[in-house]
């Protein structure tokens, strides 16, 4: 499948981070503390996946794409989805990698829950270089906790190692409930990228710094 301009990282390349994995009690799955808080003058790219929530809009994506359905609003109310589409991880990680002069490899972590059929999901993220938190989903399927891991996690990581006058942070998630915590990344100096598909909640594009679509790249994004 030809890839678009601009996309001359090697997605297939091995990640730059060891992975430890945890048992599911208590509910996450995260790589071991890094020991290099302190950094020398290079830019440090902080990056958060919402993994479910890119991947199930994704197929709402495709789904247009593939002309199986109007818009993504239709898609939406007739719940038209492509359900052959796959995100891959690896290309996804690839696109984070392109960062500016003087940045390294980005910092990036995949949420989302575990379910009896989504283990090799998580098992892919890692290969593809990304430190792993899942957690156990709840008795309603909701994944409201998995909004509250990712928010904490930025939170610890922004106001403990990140530095607002040289680092920056990508959001890929498209939910509304993450408008405050931009905003506020933002009124403290962080430059904040929304990284999603174009139907992201208009709050939260209009608090970021930047918001790029990935609807361009759909088939980019495929696996396989």
């Amino acid at each position: 499948m030809a890839r678009r301009a601009g996309w001359t990282n090697d997605p297939r390349a091995p990640p730059d981070r060891h992975h430890s994995r945890g048992g599911r009690g208590g509910g996450a799955i995260s790589a071991a503390p890094r020991q290099n808080a302190v950094r020398g003058p290079c830019v440090t790219h902080l990056a958060y996946v919402d993994v479910s929530n890119l991947f199930i809009e994704g197929q709402k994506v495709s789904a247009v794409a593939k002309g199986l359905v109007r818009d993504r609003k239709a898609a939406s109310v007739r719940g038209v989805i492509n359900f052959g589409y796959r995100l891959d991880l690896h290309r996804l990680m690839a696109l984070l990698r392109q960062g500016g002069e003087g940045e390294g490899a980005p910092r990036a972590v995949a949420f989302g829950s575990v379910t009896n059929s989504n283990e090799g999901l998580w098992r892919h993220a890692a290969a593809a270089g990304f430190d792993v938190v899942t957690l156990e989903r709840g008795f309603s399927g909701g994944e409201k906790r998995v909004d509250t891991s990712l928010v904490t996690r930025v939170c610890r990581d922004a106001y403990r190692f990140g530095d607002p006058r040289r680092d920056r942070i990508t959001l890929a998630a498209g939910d509304g409930d993450y408008e405050p915590l931009v905003r506020q990344l933002v009124a403290d100096g962080f430059r904040v990228t929304v990284l999603y598909w174009a139907h992201a909640s208009r709050e939260l594009r209009e608090a970021a710094t930047a918001f790029q679509s990935l609807d361009a790249y759909i088939e980019d994004l495929a696996l396989g």
